[in-house]
């Protein structure tokens, strides 16, 4: 009867140093997540069909708590928002002279470390 006392404790040792590796290798392959933040919205606005990229555009994007106005960056000019914002989203775009686009229902989810850009592609028509 004392053998049988002294085997439980053994495998209950065995059975915590068995989770204890499992953790260890669950922690080894979890991935690091940088800082940086990703913009979940990637917006191009054109004119016409095969026209220009449009740099002058007014771009506002709304998740329907917020709306936000976004200027174009870089070259090609884009225009980004929704930073880490995971949601559903209408994007506007207009500009003088020519007949605004707006696309609705564009949604942003979360990745495992940051939203999963969406690219927008907004036509102004003449």
């Amino acid at each position: 009867m004392s053998s049988r006392r002294l085997r439980q404790p053994a495998l209950v040792a065995a059975g915590i140093a068995a989770l204890g590796l499992g953790a260890w290798s669950a922690c080894e392959s979890v991935r690091a997540c940088d800082t940086s933040a990703t913009a979940g919205l990637v917006i191009t606005v054109t004119q016409n069909l095969n026209g220009p990229i449009l740099c002058d555009a007014e771009v506002t994007v709304s998740d329907g708590a917020t709306t936000e106005k976004v200027s174009a960056q870089g070259s090609p000019c884009v225009y980004t928002a929704a930073y880490e914002k995971p949601g559903t989203y209408t994007v506007i775009a207009t500009k003088a002279g020519l007949k605004s686009a707006t696309k609705t229902g564009i949604v942003v989810n979360m990745g495992e470390c940051h939203v999963e850009p969406q690219q927008v592609t907004l036509v102004l028509e003449l």
